[in-house]
């Protein structure tokens, strides 16, 4: 039995798009996760059914292996995203250690390391939402962060203990 051309486009469709939102739109893995367990709970068993009825179980193995590779993606980009986040985030603590060093205070914003200390403050990863990095500088406290699994999960680099961190 043929697997009708459609019916992998319209897989592949739907992959894509969940691909899409659970990794540049929400970047936190859910749909991922529940696709997974719809490959384990639904598509794997009722190849097995077909198998053992002698049809065909083409379409779900087909469909298992399309979702398989969305949900093997959005946890790659979430990692590659997360790990530019860290990268860039090294990059702006050693700008704003500099101004420190320099002016002997830390900036009030980020936006005061540039250009002189950083030609622009960069986004801190390929998201939708939660892309920013975040800086507090109130009274005592200097701290840079941003979100890794959004809404919560924030690694936060402290410049008074100058160490990471994660709140949440």
């Amino acid at each position: 039995m043929n697997l009708p051309v459609y019916q992998v486009k319209n897989t592949i469709f739907t992959a894509l798009s969940l691909f899409i939102v659970d990794a540049f739109v929400m970047n936190q893995g859910a749909i991922a996760v529940i696709t997974g367990v719809v490959i384990v709970l639904w598509l794997l068993p009722k190849s097995l059914v077909l198998k053992y009825k002698r049809e065909s179980a083409r379409v779900p193995l087909t469909k298992a292996a399309i979702y398989s590779i969305m949900v093997l993606l959005v946890f790659l980009a979430n990692v590659a995203n997360n790990k530019l986040a860290k990268y860039r985030a090294e990059n702006l603590i050693v700008a704003i250690e500099k101004y420190h060093q320099e002016t002997g205070h830390y900036p009030e914003k980020l936006n005061n390391l540039v250009p002189e200390y950083i030609s622009n403050i960069p986004l801190a990863k390929y998201t939708l939402f939660f892309n920013k990095f975040r800086y507090i500088n109130h009274k005592d406290t200097q701290a840079l962060y941003y979100v890794e699994l959004p809404p919560f999960g924030r690694p936060t680099y402290s410049f008074n203990r100058q160490s990471w961190g994660y709140i949440d």
